[in-house]
């Protein structure tokens, strides 16, 4: 365990570091360390250090192999009007639009060997679309969009892993549809998945009105575009959002299910059950019940997690070998790292790998014993255990994830673990069997009544989330956590989770130490310019007031909100959009307070520069060498947000000789997937 640990520290590491590590670097080093373990293997802790070294190095090596495998000639500037002939190979519908990811086959002004890579259009919503139509349209293209400014979410890295190499948007119904040959999905497994997972969101629609459809179709094949967004909100807000996410609890409540069906009814055939091992039968039912829903939802991360683990606890069986070990988390997280090692980087991935740990570590070990003890005790005394359960593990994955989510979402629901004392029972004896039983009849047109049936499941779901997010005071909003410090602090939960002994827990206090001391000392930024040279934002810490662009998208809004740390029903009193161009703010209190001009384009700059401390000038360039001796310490301009995208800096802490800011170039650049200034990183 301790090798996978920092096998995904590899991963991570590849992706954090400053400069790219390629495959001629990675692998030769691999090698050495390797032969330095066989050689000190008699040495036990210096094999024990070469061991995890030579991890950590695989998990660099598989993240630059996927690096160089990803698509090449990805387009670096806008295509304003261009037509474009592919298949669609995937369809998501998203409100009042539909997203479709294309195989494209030309585009013009594009020579056709450099596209090798795929384009997620999005389309009106009642575009007449489905897998596999050759479909021939007039859209604009954009290149993959960059974070918009240093500590941003890198939306782009998850594209260009997933073979998507531009975005777009069709122009109205300009485009022209052939539909495709159904002997397609023959020749494409992918394909054909696709078009039953189309299939299987129609006859949900027929029989489930909204929003119940939206929720059923985000159990049932992983689509959330359909989830409304108060919906959502009031799920993340409850602790409720892992429902949408179909992880270890979907795919293991719909194998055991499956399980405990198929072998309850052989059970009751005498003559087979006392010559044939029923419970294994019913354990390779499982298994490939679990394979066609990972199919069916859309082979996510967190779901690639579930089947693997479920996949080697249902082969244990068939071994009659115990299943349930962290060996079994391992060697869960090896398989999604080497498909996916970006993955790492994920708040999927680190939230169910975290919260799976812990409660297998748990359930192997103290708990062991508490359950062991509830076999021969009445059913009443089982229920008020089976709560109790729940509360226990309501309470460990929240204290596990709780870093985590505050990273990544800026907000913890407290209240999570009591919403969860309703919800995982109604999914558990309600909601999972009926999606069982929809899902094994609907080959025969015979779905409905099982889906019907299922509708006021999920509507408790929806009453639990919107009561439990209703409760303001159990949700906490959280700023200002530094990546590496909860990075650090998940390592050393997760080697305790590994050791548990005491002599191995000594080197976990001087990286707390470490930990807390890199915490203390964060400073985020309190100024953002996007690359976009259009949308900002200032925190004003003496007011606690955000000060935004006029036109500022709701979407981008919210991801800096939650960066300082305010609720949204504190928007109107907390965020003021500033509607001036010029813009004039003044941030901090008496003789720290610091002077801000924020313009799309000065007519002015030299008055701009002798009376203010930051001068951004976002659609033209700025006079440096002259406003530099005019008083302005930092200069932002149209030439900077072009070639070295988004910025942020730290306006409390300008010193008299402080002209550095963060740039997204300087923060992430290297990257083959981040496109500023018509070049793509190398």
């Amino acid at each position: 365990m301790s090798s996978v640990l920092f096998f995904g520290l590899g991963c991570a590491l590849f992706f954090l570091l400053p400069a790219r590590v390629s495959v001629s670097q990675a692998a030769p080093a691999l090698i050495l360390l390797i032969c330095g373990f066989w050689i000190s293997r008699r040495v036990a802790m210096l094999a024990f250090a070469l061991q995890l070294a030579a991890s950590m190095m695989a998990g660099v090596l598989s993240g630059a192999i996927h690096t160089e495998l990803g698509p090449k000639n990805i387009p670096v500037k806008t295509l304003y009007s261009t037509e474009i002939s592919g298949t669609i190979i995937g369809l998501e519908p998203r409100g009042k639009r539909i997203r479709a990811t294309l195989q494209p086959s030309a585009i013009t002004g594009l020579e056709d060997d450099q596209i090798d890579w795929n384009i997620r259009l999005s389309f009106l919503g009642d575009s007449d679309l489905a897998i596999g139509d050759r479909v021939t349209v007039k859209a604009r293209l954009f290149p993959l969009k960059p974070p918009s400014v240093p500590g941003d979410p890198d939306f782009a890295r998850n594209l260009y892993f997933s073979g998507i190499g531009a975005t777009g948007f069709v122009f109205g119904r300009q485009f022209d549809v052939q539909r495709g040959d159904k002997d397609i999905y023959i020749k494409d497994i992918w394909q054909f998945i696709e078009a039953l997972r189309q299939s299987v969101s129609a006859t949900i629609s027929d029989h489930i009105s909204t929003p119940e459809a939206g929720i059923a179709k985000a159990l049932i094949i992983g689509e959330r575009g359909e989830v409304e967004f108060e919906i959502a909100e009031d799920l993340r807000k409850s602790g409720l959002a892992h429902l949408l996410a179909i992880s270890g609890l979907h795919m293991g409540l719909l194998c055991g299910t499956v399980f405990f069906l198929i072998r309850f009814a052989l059970a009751a055939i005498p003559t087979i059950a006392l010559k044939y091992p029923i419970k294994k039968w019913s354990a390779m039912a499982a298994m490939l019940a679990g394979l066609i829903y990972l199919g069916l939802s859309g082979a996510t991360i967190p779901t690639q997690r579930a089947f693997v683990m479920l996949l080697v606890v249902w082969v244990a069986l068939l071994l009659d070998r115990r299943a349930i070990s962290l060996r079994l988390v391992g060697v869960a997280a090896i398989v999604v790292l080497v498909l996916r090692p970006d993955a790492v980087l994920g708040a999927s991935f680190q939230l169910s790998f975290a919260a799976v740990g812990a409660l297998v570590a748990f359930y192997d070990g103290p708990g062991r014993t508490w359950l062991d003890r509830q076999g021969m005790r009445p059913w009443y005394e089982r229920a008020v255990f089976y709560l109790g359960g729940l509360l226990i593990t309501g309470l460990i994955v929240t204290a596990v994830t709780a870093a985590i989510i505050g990273f990544h979402f800026g907000r913890i629901s407290m209240l999570g673990i009591i919403a969860n004392l309703v919800a995982i029972p109604v999914m558990a004896f309600w909601v999972m069997p009926l999606i069982v039983a929809s899902l094994a009849l609907m080959p025969f047109g015979l779905a409905g009544l099982s889906l019907v049936a299922m509708a006021p499941g999920l509507m408790v779901l929806l009453k639990t989330a919107s009561l439990i997010a209703d409760q303001d005071w159990g949700l906490w909003y959280v700023s200002g956590l530094d990546g590496i410090a909860v990075g650090g602090l998940l390592c050393v939960i997760a080697w305790c989770l590994i050791w548990r002994d005491r002599w191995a827990m000594v080197p976990i206090i001087p990286v707390l130490i470490v930990v807390a001391f890199i915490q203390i000392n964060h400073q985020d930024a309190d100024m953002l310019v996007a690359g976009d040279r259009e949308s900002w934002a200032v925190f004003d810490d003496h007011t606690g007031t955000l000060h935004v662009s006029n036109g500022l998208s709701g979407f981008q809004k919210s991801i800096w909100m939650s960066r300082f740390g305010i609720r949204p029903e504190e928007m109107d009193d907390r965020v003021l959009t500033c509607r001036n161009d010029p813009c004039l703010l003044s941030v901090g209190q008496d003789k720290d307070a610091k002077d801000i001009v924020i313009a799309s384009q000065l007519d002015n700059p030299f008055y701009a520069c002798r009376n203010a401390d930051i001068v951004a000038n976002l659609q033209a360039d700025l006079p440096t060498t002259l406003c530099e001796t005019s008083g302005a310490k930092v200069l932002i301009d149209d030439d900077v947000l072009w070639w070295q995208g988004g910025v942020a800096l730290r306006v409390r802490d300008l010193k008299e000789d402080s002209s550095f800011f963060q740039t997204v170039r300087s923060d992430a650049g290297g990257w083959p997937w981040i496109v500023i200034g018509g070049k793509a990183g190398r």
